[in-house]
């Protein structure tokens, strides 16, 4: 072992460069707590160590009680930060005070008043090891989980302190004063407390603030990516919402389309009908934009005969370059029978962005969609797309920066707008394998172009574009559905193919006709204004009624996984999706009379929290999406049935949309006994019958239901 002078130098040079280190995680943890304070413990200690050192032959004891009282307020000082830090304030530190100040009682009574090492030794030790336990204490309750890294070296050190100074107390022999300092348990205990523990401390505390900052950038990480869920959340419902009036656009202008003989306004009905998709498509882009950078979903490919494909694209985008009385060119120089495997929603917004930017930045001259075919293989081809203007062009130094976010050139912030179009189409190409490419020269005009390799489709191997297919007519069909816009251009699309037709406005009648008359196929509205589409099935199984073999068509705008599974469960044959397409409806009312055999439904199971349904979810979404869900309805389940009962009296018909949607969205996230509490009060309030103290009943009904929620997550995260 050292001998104790040169372990004292050694002490004063890693004491030293301990005060460093803690300076400099002050200095990049300023706003912790107790970093700074944390500075003076090495300090103090450094003076406890050098007057330790100078009178340690000398043998002064108002400099050895001087030196002692420093070391006895670093550890205070030591305690005090690590509290401040990990934010404890229980009365652990006040009892090691108390004891500190006990110990430094006795050692002043054993210098002055009864003279003796021994009892001088066992005050310091006690002190020490108060110091460690308190803690040790505070560390393995407070910071094991939180800071496991930091935790793990303050733990090690502190144990072999308490270890060492207890065994120093139990074991060290009377000694006099000249041999203290050549004593092994003095040296052994020097140089643990003095260089050993300094360095661990310094570790120690760089570790905790290190997990505490890189804590604390997850928090906001997790804040952020929740805050663009429910984004995503609010967009995803308030597209389910559009889709109404898009199904009145595109419907009607089908069957203008259908009636007239004139060519120029059927190429007018088909730019209507595009510019509808492409509206309904622009919904689901935005919640697509808003989640680009969540997730990597796989690509959605369709065999798609490409050169119609671009000129029905283009009958699109012909109205806005006319407005602006532009040429307006396609030029496809590919094969004519071309078909490919492609994602043809994220292609089709690819070239809406660059062709509407293409028409909004150029004043006169042309706008030229060309798509040459660069390289071709016997089972794909490479082709490059290229959208050409005549417009003012753009500075070379600001290509570089325009398929940021937000960034526009000089020419767009003149025109105006969000500078997002080009992200989002530089985002989707990189989802496709392809990267956007800009030229321009000012005074001339751009070009803004890619390169993409596409699979060929089954298609361009088999013709058959010239094929007919029969479709079934004069079918008895039940048509269930409230919106009058709805019903009528149903009936006008199921008249063309003479089928007969009777009409149901809500659940109650549509039973009562099942039960009188038997139909064919039963096309049923799954949102009614009394009961849900799934609680007419439902009760259907429950009657005796003339159509148990019927099937039946869900006609519904809510299209989301776990609904169709839901739709299906149910035993639903198929689906048609509003905006309605003739063409998907035809298909599916012919396709009903085939003998696929219906899928069994599912009964709920009554009780608080069904644990199987976020297992459905996850099939469906990402472990954050679920979370997300979950979350939104949980925070605002409370408030919405306080708002049921402002509204229940003055605004019944408010509260029964509330209580509808609501009622909904617990059952399909497992909240069944309060699911079916929110219908029975939804029924109460349409027939009109007493409902006093039911929502009472319910909130405290969501209150047990979310403890038993919660209960399941912590014993998943436990």
């Amino acid at each position: 072992m050292l001998d104790s002078y040169t372990l004292y130098f050694a002490s004063i040079a890693v004491i030293v460069v301990m005060t460093f280190l803690n300076i400099l995680t002050w200095r990049t943890n300023k706003q912790t707590p107790g970093t700074l304070i944390y500075i003076f413990y090495p300090v103090l200690m450094l003076c406890a160590v050098v007057a330790f050192a100078l009178v340690s032959s000398s043998h002064n004891l108002l400099v050895i009680n001087a030196a002692c009282s420093l070391m006895f307020a670093a550890s205070i000082v030591h305690c005090f930060a690590i509290s401040q830090f990990l934010d404890y304030r229980g009365p652990g530190f006040k009892l090691l005070c108390s004891v500190t100040a006990f110990s430094a009682m006795v050692f002043g009574y054993y210098s002055f008043f009864d003279p003796s090492l021994a009892g001088r030794v066992i005050a310091s030790d006690l002190q020490h090891i108060s110091e460690a336990l308190f803690l040790l204490f505070i560390f393995i309750k407070y910071a094991r989980k939180p800071y496991p890294n930091g935790s793990i070296v303050y733990i090690t050190i502190l144990t072999l302190v308490v270890l060492a100074f207890i065994a120093r107390s139990i074991f060290m022999n009377e000694i006099e004063q000249k041999d203290l300092v050549s004593s092994s348990w003095f040296s052994t205990v020097l140089f643990l407390n003095g260089i050993i523990a300094p360095m661990f401390y310094a570790a120690g505390m760089a570790l905790l603030c290190n997990e505490r900052r890189e804590h604390h950038l997850n928090t906001l990480a997790d804040k952020a990516q929740k805050d663009l869920e429910i984004r995503g959340l609010f967009l995803s419902t308030i597209s389910h919402e559009i889709r109404t009036p898009l199904n009145g656009i595109l419907g009607s202008a089908q069957l203008v389309m259908n009636q007239t003989s004139d060519t120029h306004s059927k190429a007018y009905c088909e730019a209507i009908i595009n510019s509808a998709e492409s509206l309904n498509l622009l919904v689901d882009k935005v919640l697509e934009y808003a989640s680009l950078d969540q997730s990597d979903e796989a690509l959605y490919e369709e065999d798609i005969e490409f050169k119609t494909w671009l000129n029905n694209l283009c009958l699109l985008l012909s109205p806005l370059a006319e407005q602006k009385q532009l040429k307006f060119e396609l030029i496809c120089n590919i094969p004519e029978q071309a078909c490919y495997y492609c994602d043809q929603q994220k292609l089709r917004q690819i070239i809406i962005n660059l062709v509407g930017n293409a028409i909004k930045f150029t004043d006169r001259g042309v706008v030229k969609i060309q798509v040459d075919l660069v390289l071709e293989k016997q089972l794909e081809h490479t082709i490059k797309v290229s959208v050409k203007d005549s417009g003012p062009g753009i500075e070379n130094e600001e290509i570089a920066y325009l398929t940021e976010p937000y960034v526009q050139s000089s020419a767009g912030k003149e025109k105006g707008g969000t500078g997002l179009g080009l992200a989002i189409t530089s985002r989707l190409l990189e989802k496709l394998g392809s990267r956007l490419k800009i030229s321009s020269q000012l005074g001339t005009g751009s070009v803004f172009s890619f390169t993409i390799t596409f699979a060929l489709g089954e298609l361009s191997l088999v013709e058959q574009r010239h094929q007919t297919k029969d479709y079934l007519t004069g079918l008895d069909v039940l048509l269930v559905e409230d919106l009058d816009l709805n019903q009528k251009i149903a009936i006008e699309f199921m008249a063309d193919d003479e089928h007969k037709i009777k009409l149901a406005k809500d659940g109650k009648s549509a039973i009562e006709l099942m039960q009188a008359h038997h139909f064919d196929v039963v096309l049923l509205d799954m949102n009614l204004p009394d009961l849900t589409g799934q609680e007419v099935l439902k009760r259907l199984k429950r009657l005796d009624h003339k159509n148990q073999r019927t099937p039946v068509l869900a006609f519904t705008a809510s299209l989301s996984p776990d609904e169709v599974k839901e739709y299906l469960a149910l035993g639903i044959k198929d689906i048609v999706g509003k905006p309605i397409k003739h063409q998907k409806l035809r298909q599916a009312l012919s396709d009903s009379q085939s003998n696929q055999t219906t899928n069994i439904a599912v009964e709920l199971i009554d009780t608080l929290y069904d644990k199987t349904a976020i297992e459905t979810l996850a099939s469906s979404f990402s472990e954050d999406e679920v979370s997300s869900i979950y979350n939104e309805f949980v925070l605002s389940a409370r408030n919405k049935l306080i708002r049921c009962q402002n509204l229940i009296d003055q605004h019944p018909e408010q509260c029964i949309k509330l209580l509808h949607r609501q009622a909904s969205t617990a059952l399909q996230l497992g909240f069944n006994r309060y699911g079916m509490e929110l219908k029975k009060i939804e029924r109460r309030l349409l027939d009109n019958k007493p409902h006093n103290g039911m929502l009472d009943e319910a909130l405290d009904l969501w209150q047990r239901s979310l403890e038993k929620y919660l209960k399941f997550v912590r014993s998943e995260l436990g």
